[in-house]
């Protein structure tokens, strides 16, 4: 049985995300081990709003800062808590809106670093067995940078794979030390007054191409709610499928169906 931190940044709307995150964490995520959670929320704490008591939680005060400087310094603010997180065996983070429908086990849990294929990559080769990858063009143009001089940069030969930001980790030396050098690299970018083009999921991919991940798993342990999921058609890309046989294991909510995009954004009127 290995000790698990799993962290969550939500600030202001994001908050109300927690209770129903956990819930299914604690029904579907590695619940064969120790499972602690790190929260960084833009409150001294839950007493009185949030029920968690059953749960063994780290909670830490951040402030709320516009977008997308919540997911730019995700990293910088995971390490807050550098200490404790080191700790522990393996370390996860996972965004607030997400939403666990299928068990996670032992298989996230490799010798080195975890990293989940992005949907939007998503390949129909009928070999559920094997991974494969299909970035269209427009698909990089969204992702990757292109300014040369930023230290997320990753040259078109050799864009190949993209991985996603939603939920990723490994074991707590590795993933931390991954932590360090995105946060270093995304605060020398703007020194230079650059922002990576997906903000930190963009470092992330570069470190990752320097660092290959130990263990990869398919984007249906990152897949999109959309109204007809369970039909398991990638909603960012139509007419790609989860093989019939596979269980789709977390969804990254469509904010539209829980409030509204520009709510969470920050964007909104009201």
């Amino acid at each position: 049985m290995k000790n698990i931190a799993l962290c969550i940044i939500a600030t202001r709307r994001y908050k109300r995300l927690l209770e129903p995150l956990l819930e299914s964490v604690k029904k579907y995520f590695l619940t064969q081990h120790n499972l602690s959670f790190f929260i960084f929320a833009d409150s001294a704490d839950y007493k009185g709003w949030l029920d968690l008591d059953e749960y063994n939680i780290c909670w830490t005060q951040i402030e709320h800062l516009p977008f997308p400087l919540p997911t730019l310094f995700r990293h910088k603010t995971l390490l807050k808590r550098e200490g404790e997180l080191s700790k522990f065996d393996y370390v996860f983070h996972c965004d607030a809106d997400a939403r666990f429908v299928g068990e996670v086990g032992d298989e996230i849990l490799g010798k080195g670093i975890t990293a989940i294929q992005h949907p939007s990559t998503a390949s129909n080769t009928g070999d559920a067995s094997e991974i494969s990858w299909d970035l269209t063009e427009d698909f990089k143009k969204g992702t990757f940078e292109p300014n040369p001089n930023s230290l997320a940069y990753i040259t078109p030969e050799e864009q190949k794979k993209y991985f996603c930001g939603a939920i990723q980790g490994g074991l707590s030396k590795e993933y931390l030390a991954a932590m360090k050098v995105i946060e270093k690299n995304i605060d020398d970018d703007l020194g230079q007054n650059i922002v990576a083009r997906y903000h930190d999921e963009t470092h992330w991919n570069r470190y990752l191409l320097e660092n290959p991940p130990d263990t990869i798993l398919p984007f249906w342990y990152c897949f999109p709610e959309s109204k007809n999921w369970q039909n398991k058609e990638v909603a960012w890309k139509k007419g790609f499928y989860v093989p019939e046989e596979k269980e789709i294991k977390m969804l990254c909510l469509d904010k539209d169906l829980h409030g509204g995009y520009y709510l969470y954004r920050g964007n909104a009127k009201k």
